[in-house]
This record gives C-alpha cells, sequence and structure tokens, in this order.
C-alpha cells in the first residue's frame, strides 16, 4: 500500500536522495518525497506524525540535522525523527550525541535489513505531511498560526477570508500581542504575498512627519522622498497604532482610503495608490470615536473586517509553544545545544502576567538562552526573580477585594503578579505614567486601565516584591 507523503527525506544530497527513494519505491512501493532543511517549518505540524528520515553524507549536513532535531523536540512535534548516513560518513560518529533525540539511526547501506524493518513498523497511516506549494491559502494560515497561538484557532476561517477579499482589515490589541504577524499572515495568504509588505507606525511619527511619512515628498533628487503608499506599489501597508493619529491626518489617510489618489507633501501631482490597507490600535477604536479623538468615517472605513488579539495574560495555553518555539530559534541563532525545558521554568512562565504580552516574553527568552551554558532551560536562568520567589514560598501579595478567583487559584496568581509588577515599576520611575508604561512595555491607556482595576492611584507602598530588577519590559 502508498502511503503519500508519510515519510519525508531531508537532505542536501541530491544523488544520495535519489539513491534512498529508488529503494524505498521498489521494496515498499512508497512514494518519499524529498525536501530541503528549510521547508521544514511549513512542512511539519502539530497534526502531523509521519516519519522525518535525514540523510547525512557530509560534514555540512551535522549542523543542519543538529538544528532540526533539537528544534522539533524543543517544540514537542510529533514526526518520528530518524537518520540514515552514507558508510563513508558514519565513521565520523558526528552525530552519536543525537542519539538519544531520535527513533533510530542507520548506515547506507550495511544496515539495509534494519532500516527495511524499521520501515514498516515506522510508516503507517494518517495525517500526511502537507505540500505547501499546492496548499490552500487557509491551510498555510493555519500551518502557521496555530502551532504557536493554539488558542488563536477560532481566526483562523476569518483570516482566511480577510487573506481572500481586498478589503481594509483592523486588528486591535495591546502592545506586543502579535498585531504585525496577523497582518502579515494575511498578506501571505493573499494574492498580494508576491508583492511588498510594509508597516508604518503611526506611534512614533511627530504630527508634522506623518504625512510625509505616508504621501511622500515632492522635489527635486536629494529633496525628493518616497512615501509608504507609494513604496508598497500593489501589496500591503500596515498602519500601526492609527489611533496616534491626530484628527487632520487622518482626514488626510481617510481620502486616500475612499479614492486611493493622494499628493505628495510639497507636490500638484495626483498620485494613485494600489495597496491594500491593514489598520491597527493598542485600544479600542470604537471607544476613541465616543471620546471624539478618532474620526467615526474613518473607523467604519477601516472596520470592514475586525480581528481582536487577546493578551497574552488571557492566552495561557499559548506560552508553553511560544516559549518553546522562540527557544528553538534562539538556540540556532546563538548556536546554544538546549534540548529541553525545566518544569518548574515553564510553570514560572505560564504562572508571569506578561504586560509587554509576546514582545516582553521574547525579550525574557532570549535573556535566558543567552545566560543557559547546559543543555536545559532552567528555573535560574529566567530574568524573573519575583516569580521564582513565589513559586518557591507559594506565597503572594494580596489582590484587592475585586482580584478574580480564589487564592491560589491560576488567576489570583497572575493577577497578584501583575499587579506588583505595575507597582514596582511606577515606584522606580517616581510614578510616571508615560516612563512606568515604557518600562512595562505597555501603551499609557493600557496602563491607566489596568491601575485602575488595581486601585494603584496613589503612591505605592514599599513592601511591594521588585519584579522588573532584571527585565527590560520591552
Amino acid at each position: 500500500m502508498q502511503f503519500t507523503r508519510r515519510m519525508l527525506l531531508i537532505g542536501t544530497d541530491t544523488r544520495f536522495s535519489q539513491l534512498v527513494q529508488t529503494h524505498i519505491h521498489k521494496s515498499f512501493l512508497l512514494t518519499t518525497p524529498a525536501a530541503r532543511f528549510e521547508d521544514l517549518a511549513n512542512l511539519v505540524r502539530r497534526d502531523t506524525d509521519g516519519v522525518l528520515l535525514f540523510l547525512a553524507s557530509e560534514p555540512a549536513d551535522v549542523d543542519r540535522i543538529e538544528v532540526a532535531v533539537r528544534e522539533l523536540r524543543l517544540q514537542q512535534l510529533p514526526p518520528r525523527l530518524a537518520i540514515l548516513s552514507a558508510e563513508h560518513f558514519a565513521a565520523s560518529r558526528r552525530l552519536d550525541a543525537l542519539a538519544p533525540q531520535l527513533d533510530a539511526n542507520f548506515v547506507w547501506p550495511g544496515h539495509l535489513r534494519e532500516f527495511n524493518g524499521w520501515i514498516r513498523r515506522a510508516v503507517v497511516p494518517g495525517t500526511p505531511f502537507p505540500d505547501w506549494q499546492t496548499e490552500s491559502s487557509v491551510q498555510r494560515i493555519r500551518g502557521r498560526l496555530l502551532p504557536l497561538t493554539p488558542s488563536l484557532a477560532p481566526l483562523a476561517e476569518q483570516l482566511e477570508i480577510a487573506a481572500a477579499h481586498d478589503v481594509t482589515v483592523l486588528i486591535e490589541g495591546e502592545t506586543g500581542t502579535g498585531k504585525t504577524h496577523l497582518a502579515k499572515l494575511i498578506h501571505d495568504g493573499s494574492r498580494r504575498a508576491a508583492q511588498r509588505f510594509l508597516a508604518v507606525s503611526c506611534g512614533s511619527l511627530p504630527g508634522s512627519l506623518a504625512a510625509e511619512e505616508f504621501f511622500g515628498r515632492a522635489g527635486g533628487p536629494s529633496e525628493a522622498k518616497l512615501g509608504k503608499f507609494e513604496a508598497a506599489g500593489g501589496g500591503t501597508l500596515m498602519i500601526d497604532e492609527i489611533d496616534a493619529l491626530g484628527l487632520d491626518q487622518q482626514a488626510n489617510l481617510l481620502r486616500v482610503i475612499e479614492s486611493g489618489e493622494f499628493e505628495p507633501v510639497g507636490g500638484h501631482d495626483m498620485r494613485r495608490s494600489e495597496a491594500r490597507i491593514i489598520a491597527s490600535s493598542n485600544g479600542s477604536l470604537a471607544d476613541a470615536v465616543g471620546r471624539g479623538t478618532f474620526r467615526n468615517d474613518l473607523y467604519y472605513r477601516l472596520n470592514v473586517l475586525a480581528f481582536r488579539l487577546p493578551p497574552l495574560r488571557e492566552r495561557p495555553n499559548d506560552v508553553s509553544p511560544l516559549v518553546r518555539g522562540m527557544v528553538a530559534r534562539y538556540n540556532a541563532r546563538f548556536s546554544k545545544r538546549i534540548g529541553g525545558i525545566q518544569n518548574e521554568a515553564m510553570r514560572a512562565l505560564e504562572l508571569f502576567p506578561w504586560p509587554g504580552n509576546i514582545r516582553q516574553l521574547e525579550n525574557v527568552v532570549q535573556q535566558a538562552v543567552l545566560v543557559c551554558t547546559g543543555d536545559e532551560l532552567r528555573l535560574q536562568h529566567l530574568p524573573l526573580p519575583p516569580i521564582i520567589h513565589t513559586l518557591r514560598s507559594e506565597t503572594a501579595t494580596p489582590l484587592p477585594a475585586h482580584g478574580p478567583g480564589p487564592a491560589g487559584s491560576l488567576a489570583h496568581n497572575r493577577e497578584t503578579t501583575e499587579r506588583a509588577a505595575i507597582s514596582r515599576a511606577l515606584e522606580k520611575v517616581s510614578f510616571s505614567r508615560t516612563r512606568a508604561a515604557e518600562l512595562l512595555g505597555v501603551s499609557r491607556v493600557t496602563l491607566y486601565k489596568k491601575m485602575k482595576k488595581y486601585g494603584l492611584f496613589g503612591k505605592p507602598t514599599g513592601s511591594e516584591a521588585p519584579v522588573f530588577a532584571r527585565m527590560g519590559g520591552s
């Protein structure tokens, strides 16, 4: 029986791959496609438990195989992993250290009988590896969204609709929740995927420069500047923190969205934008309309399809896959050999409320991987001293009466730590909300809401535990 795409060969030696493919087809009538190491990210999903057979025939294969095996095991992905080494290469024994992480290890052709017996047992019916070059846009979106953020599964179908149709999209969510990643998913799943994806952050633009950034500047060779609307061409332009624009800039933006036409600053010739618009906001635009700080006509133009990204503290199931993916990535970048994550360390990361969301989590994981010198990421590597203290002492600062859940519950612990983090940040910067928001990696609006929630409109007491002693809340 033929189980198409239940087994993939991963290697760089085309001749060796063809030799193994021919043998497997003659012996078992199995089709075994060959793939490159760089294709693995698109091929391995959490529902695919087939076989990945790494082919080793030259020294350059060692590093690639080591990185791939460690990444797959770190992320606890389901495929079976095996290595088939060419006989002339096997004598070097350079891959022996990977043996504990493998399902099988063979030499070609010396272990041919054992290899054949293993294939009979290992290649069984089930979910095939995807053919990412021919799969649909919704399959590509799901494949990139769900491995690291399983809680966002309900968004997948709506994202596919957004990708399939040229309409404006609005994405709302706190700083660092992954709005740019979501916008890129929509772009990559659309017919514009081959064109440019550009992002412009309105929060970092002074009002006087916003028009020039969007529409460019007319003038001679030394003065002319290309604006983002023109530079994006037929691709996608993401307008981040759109709620930071003043009402005048909002009016200019509305004009372009409605007509597709704009004039460069200092010029009189009308130009046309072909870019697709995705806007994002750190807060609710509907609330901004109610306060009179955002135009309702622009809001209606943007709000054709809308997505709300929950903060990371509301998505505890995403922390573990996100952490595993980040550790795998930084493992490769910093040439580390981390093969696992201590349970206590993962629990600490899951308990922390992450006021800076995914961006802050990534900052912490990067620091932890850098200081880790062994093969396991452990609690002492995390720059989160208050969490470590909480785990070891099983005590926490009491929440106000309106705090959620009974004492000791996961929700109570998260909000306890979040309140302590905000209190300490405010104390550290002499109660400046602007500087505290920067330290925590959140917007001033988000900080204001949390201060109100926890009753922190007053000078914090000196009893709060220092939370950001070693962390930059990015």
